[in-house]
């Protein structure tokens, strides 16, 4: 024990004398540094590495080198340790290869999807609640459909189907009052219909009827236009009213852009996605410290993987988007974009920038060179 001991002793006063020695041959000569053929660290990070090292070859693995630190020191450094990258094994390969062919399978497929999702709607649809509430939007002046206004496109034309425009549609039911525009060989004409609907109280009926009317057209197999259709409709230009048309029309009736195709259906393979990595990562936590919590390393990991397996899912949603687009004629062409998984886009820019600022802030964390630190201590 006492020769195990000595020898022990033994390497670290020679390694030390070799740093010793090496150090002020390098400051007398202006040279690196260098011990045993490698330079000295440069950073917080290599220094930990050459002592990690230098302790198993010691055989001083059971000394806490950071006992030596006061306690204000000792905080600083669990903080810079927290902010530092956390590698992925291999269960966190797994997991997101595992999800990202999930959620590309999902975008590929995702007409298949969209029809289940109208077929599970068609139950609620036929409920005498959704019953009543669609026969009660036929009587608001949302849901004119005169001339110029009717076709399975009408919504479209409707500022009162349109979810970016709740005022103009509360308006009109308030009042009694549909008003819209038609267009008449490039001519742009406000339609104004009143005396056929009746008159509302208040803002919130309004607000109820609006939301009820809503809801029964959603579970329909058209259900509602995107938010902003019904602006790009009022605009004057023909192309863009055309786009407006064709998008929602699609190839045929229910498989066109909508919220349920465009935001409802594509965000089940999101949420999906999002649960089980969420979980993976909370489940590996509670594995190694007992608590499903996460410090900041691991919320950085969880940003990493997440970030990877929507990446895989949005390149399958892109490549099916623009092979549709080569694929189609010019009048069906811009139904291809029935295809964009806007959540997932969403979803997928949010972790972007979440990802760069976090590698900022691990680039701003990094420990100071040798240079600045001999800079400090003279200072002080």
């Amino acid at each position: 024990m006492d020769e195990s001991i000595d020898r022990n002793l033994d390497t670290i006063s020679r390694r030390m004398a070799e740093l010793e020695a090496a150090t002020v041959s390098a400051l007398s000569d202006g040279d690196a540094v260098i011990v045993r053929g490698e330079p000295i660290p440069a950073s917080y990070a290599e220094m930990t590495a050459i002592n990690d090292r230098v302790r198993a070859e010691s055989g001083w693995l059971d000394i806490d080198f950071d006992a030596a630190l006061t306690p204000v020191q000792r905080a600083q450094l669990e903080s810079w340790r927290a902010r530092q990258r956390s590698a992925w094994d291999h269960d966190d390969l797994l997991a997101v290869g595992v999800t990202g062919i999930v959620g590309a399978l999902a975008a590929w497929f995702d007409s298949a999807l969209d029809r289940a999702v109208v077929k599970s709607m068609e139950p609620i649809r036929r409920t005498k609640r959704m019953r009543a509430w669609e026969r009660a939007g036929k009587r608001l002046p949302i849901d004119y459909t005169g001339p110029g206004f009717g076709g399975r496109a009408h919504r479209v034309r409707s500022a009162g189907h349109d979810l970016a425009r709740p005022l103009e549609a509360l308006r009109q039911i308030r009042t009694g009052e549909f008003r819209g525009v038609r267009w008449d060989h490039g001519e742009k004409e406000t339609v104004s219909v009143s005396g056929r609907f009746r008159e509302v109280e208040s803002t919130s009926e309004a607000l109820v009827l609006w939301v009820k009317h809503l809801a029964a057209d959603l579970v329909t197999p058209m259900s509602l236009p995107l938010p902003g259709s019904s602006l790009l409709y009022e605009l004057d230009n023909r192309d863009l009213r055309k786009f407006a048309h064709a998008v929602y029309l699609g190839p045929s009736a229910g498989n066109g852009l909508n919220v349920r195709s465009g935001i409802l259906t594509p965000s089940l393979s999101v949420l999906a996605t999002e649960v089980v990595l969420r979980t993976h990562v909370h489940a590996k936590a509670y594995v190694a410290t007992g608590s499903a919590d996460l410090d900041e390393r691991r919320q950085r990991l969880r940003g990493e993987l997440l970030l990877a397996a929507h990446a895989l899912a949005g390149a399958a949603a892109a490549g099916k988007t623009l092979s549709r687009f080569v694929m189609l004629d010019d009048k069906q062409r811009w139904t291809a974009l029935r295809h964009m998984n806007i959540p997932l886009a969403l979803r997928i820019g949010c972790l972007a920038v979440e990802n760069a600022r976090a590698m900022q802030a691990r680039h701003q964390s990094s420990a100071e060179g040798w240079d600045e630190l001999e800079r400090l201590l003279a200072a002080d």
